[in-house]
C-alpha cells in the first residue's frame, strides 16, 4: 500500500472518529438539558435548535392528540392521550369539543381563556397550567380553549363554538408567531385560508419520521441546514417584519371581526408569553395605545394588558424547549386571579 493511501485512509479514520464523538456530545447534551443548561451560549443555542428542528414533536401533530378539522385546521382529539417530550411526560385529557379541559368547563363558563401553547400547557399537567391556576385562585369556572400553534385568527374562530351565555372576562395569550395567521386573516377580509386535509396529513408524517434516530443523525443534519440544503418544515411560518403598531393593529382587526360571539360588557385581558423575556417587545406597550382610539367598541376601550416580563425568570423555562415549567403558569395564573377578581368586584 502506498504511502499516499495510508495517509488517505488515515484522514477518513480521523474524520469519522471526529464525527461519531461530535455526535455523541449532541446525544449527550440533548439527554442532559442540566448540562447543556451551564454550556456557553453559543453551545446552548445550538442543542436548542437541534432539538426544535430535528426531534420535538408537536401535539398538534401527533395523531393520538389532535384531530383534522376543516374550519381550524385541527383540535385535540377528545379523550386522553399522552405528550411528551425530552425534557416531560404529559397527560392530556380532551373535551368533546377539542380543548384540553374537563366536560364541566364547557358548561357556561365565567372565564375563557384562548392562546396557544402556552396557555395550553405544553409540557406541564392539566392542573398546572394558567388557567386552572386562575381558576383555583379566583373560584370562577375558566374554561381553557388554547390550542398549540392557533393565532389570534383561529382562536377567535373556535371561540364561536363554546357557550359564551355568562361570559365576564375573556383572556387572550399572544405570541409572536400569531402574526403570520392574522395578517392573512386581514388580508382575506376577514377569512382564514385553511390548510387542506391533505397537507396536514403530509405534515403529521413529517413530524412523525422526525421521532426516529439513525447513527449520525443529528451531525449529518446540522451540516446540512449549516449548507442550506435541509428541507425546512413544512408548517414553517414566515414572519416578514412589522412595526408595532402595524403587529396590534392586525391583533384589534381580528379581535373585532373574528368572531361572532358578542363581547359588549366582556373584559377582556390580553398577555404576551415568549421565552425570550428580554428585550422586550415592544407589541403590548402598541396594542395599549392603540385600544384607546375613539372608534374603537367600548370593549376594545377597556382591553387591560398584563406585562408578563416581570412575573417571569429564564428559569421559568424548560432548557431545550421554549415554553414555561409549572413556576411561570403559577406565576401568570396568580397575576391574572388578581386582575380577575378586580374586575369581577
Amino acid at each position: 500500500m502506498s504511502n499516499h493511501r495510508i495517509k488517505v485512509g488515515v484522514v477518513v479514520f480521523n474524520l469519522v472518529v471526529a464525527l461519531a464523538l461530535l455526535e455523541g456530545v449532541l446525544l449527550i447534551l440533548l439527554h442532559a438539558p442540566g448540562v447543556t443548561a451551564i454550556s456557553p451560549r453559543p453551545v446552548k443555542r445550538l442543542i436548542q435548535q437541534l432539538y426544535r428542528h430535528f426531534n420535538r414533536m408537536l401535539v398538534q401533530f401527533d395523531p393520538a392528540c389532535a384531530i383534522y378539522d376543516p374550519e381550524v385546521t385541527y383540535t385535540l382529539k377528545p379523550g386522553v392521550c399522552t405528550f411528551s417530550n425530552l425534557e416531560f411526560h404529559t397527560t392530556l385529557r380532551i373535551n368533546h369539543l377539542g380543548v384540553r379541559d374537563e366536560e364541566a368547563s364547557l358548561d357556561a363558563p365565567d372565564v375563557i381563556v384562548i392562546g396557544d401553547s402556552h396557555a395550553m400547557g405544553w409540557g406541564v399537567e392539566q392542573q398546572e397550567a394558567f388557567p386552572r391556576v386562575l381558576a383555583q385562585q379566583s373560584g370562577l369556572k375558566v374554561l381553557n380553549a388554547a390550542v398549540s400553534s392557533y393565532g389570534t385568527a383561529r382562536e377567535m374562530i373556535l371561540l364561536n363554538r363554546f357557550d359564551a351565555s355568562r361570559l365576564r372576562t375573556l383572556i387572550i395569550q399572544y405570541a409572536d408567531n400569531d402574526l403570520p395567521e392574522n395578517r392573512s386573516f386581514r388580508e382575506h377580509q376577514g377569512r382564514l385560508p385553511i390548510t387542506p386535509e391533505e397537507d396536514y396529513r403530509r405534515i403529521v408524517d413529517y413530524y412523525a419520521a422526525q421521532q426516529s434516530y439513525y447513527p449520525g443523525k443529528y451531525t449529518f443534519r446540522l451540516f446540512m441546514k449549516i449548507l442550506r440544503l435541509e428541507r425546512p418544515e413544512p408548517d414553517q411560518l414566515r414572519m416578514d417584519p412589522i412595526s408595532p403598531s402595524d403587529e396590534a393593529d392586525l391583533f384589534l382587526y381580528v379581535l373585532t371581526h373574528g368572531s361572532h360571539v358578542s363581547l359588549d360588557g366582556v373584559q377582556i385581558i390580553v398577555l404576551e408569553v415568549n421565552q425570550e423575556i428580554e428585550p422586550r417587545r415592544a407589541f403590548m406597550a402598541a396594542l395599549a395605545n392603540l385600544r384607546r382610539r375613539p372608534e374603537n367598541p367600548a370593549y376594545v376601550r377597556s382591553l387591560m394588558t398584563l406585562d408578563t416580563g416581570p412575573l417571569l425568570k429564564p428559569q421559568d423555562f424548560y432548557v431545550l424547549d421554549d415554553h414555561m415549567k409549572p413556576s411561570g403558569h403559577q406565576a401568570i395564573g396568580m397575576a391574572l386571579a388578581g386582575l380577575v377578581a378586580r374586575h369581577v368586584r
